[in-house]
């Protein structure tokens, strides 16, 4: 093995790729359908990729975003929001 063998994903230095391979690293990427509503009674979904499971007890979800999105407005104001699972004919 030389260092020719050898690749690193180091962000900060660019990747010169087409596409940043990040998102490829973990596939397939669970999908998590994040409905929420905001306090005028407006439903939202919005499907997030970086989405997991971290606990049983208490059930805990994670999920996040590039960017702020009205899921988490809504959040905010209404501290609730439900996971909905993508099945396969949604896919």
């Amino acid at each position: 093995m030389t260092d020719k063998d050898l690749y690193f994903y180091e962000p900060s230095k660019g990747h010169g790729l087409k596409h940043d391979p990040f998102n490829a690293i973990i596939a397939p990427r669970p999908i998590g359908w994040i409905s929420s509503r905001d306090t005028k009674g407006h439903v939202n979904l919005a499907p997030y990729s970086f989405f997991n499971a971290f606990c049983y007890v208490p059930p805990i979800i994670g999920f996040s975003s590039t960017n702020w999105k009205d899921t988490v407005s809504n959040m905010e104001q209404t501290g609730e929001f439900v996971w909905n699972l993508t099945t396969m004919a949604l896919a």
